[in-house]
């Protein structure tokens, strides 16, 4: 049994990984399912035909001695189509295995527990604290954030300018101090129309 550290928690980065990257069980029971109605299907046949009954569709002999019939000209499109349908399939499978499969959520650095913030809390929090310290009303501040960006949209109260340095360096600090991984580059966009404060 390995030792863990007093300052360490069990397993701290597998359950950040487990609540910040998707699943792919869905995918693999569908492909499961897939194969099994496939292989049903043949074994189904298989032994109607050993068993001298009439086939559900085709026999699996007649099946075999019709596939090249399928390559002759009158049926050549259709084959390229599913043989296309099939390929962007296979792909989309591999796309899927390789992947990461990243979920909207971010980690916050711990090495005792796992903490995991979604991104719209995060974009929230900060719109908020920027709205608060311009003293802007609710509204006039959005925050978008992806995996390594976050860009904070200010739309200010007509006659009253915003300094966007310290708007800026405000959600940088901001962001810094929750230690988010993998870590936000933030930025910021005032824009050109302001709005009447009510």
């Amino acid at each position: 049994m390995s030792k863990q550290s007093s300052k360490s928690g069990p397993y701290v980065s597998y359950l950040v990984r487990r609540e910040t990257h998707s699943s792919r069980a869905l995918i693999s029971v569908i492909v499961a399912l897939l194969l099994m109605a496939g292989l049903g299907y043949l074994a189904t046949e298989g032994v109607l035909a050993a068993l001298g009954r009439p086939p559900l569709l085709a026999t699996p002999q007649d099946l075999w001695e019709q596939a090249p019939a399928a390559l002759q000209e009158k049926y050549r499109p259709l084959v390229i189509i599913v043989g296309i349908v099939l390929g962007l399939f296979g792909l989309g499978l591999l796309a899927k295995a390789i992947l990461p499969g990243t979920l909207s959520k971010h980690a916050l650095k711990d090495d005792r527990a796992a903490y995991v913030a979604d991104d719209s809390v995060i974009a929230s929090g900060i719109s908020r604290l920027m709205r608060e310290d311009a003293g802007l009303p609710q509204g006039t501040v959005s925050t978008a954030v992806s995996k390594r960006r976050s860009l904070s949209t200010i739309t200010p109260t007509t006659g009253r300018p915003i300094d966007q340095e310290q708007m800026l360096k405000l959600a940088k600090d901001e962001a810094a101090s929750w230690q988010l991984q993998p870590r936000l580059k933030t930025a910021i966009k005032v824009s050109q129309e302001g709005r009447l404060e009510k």
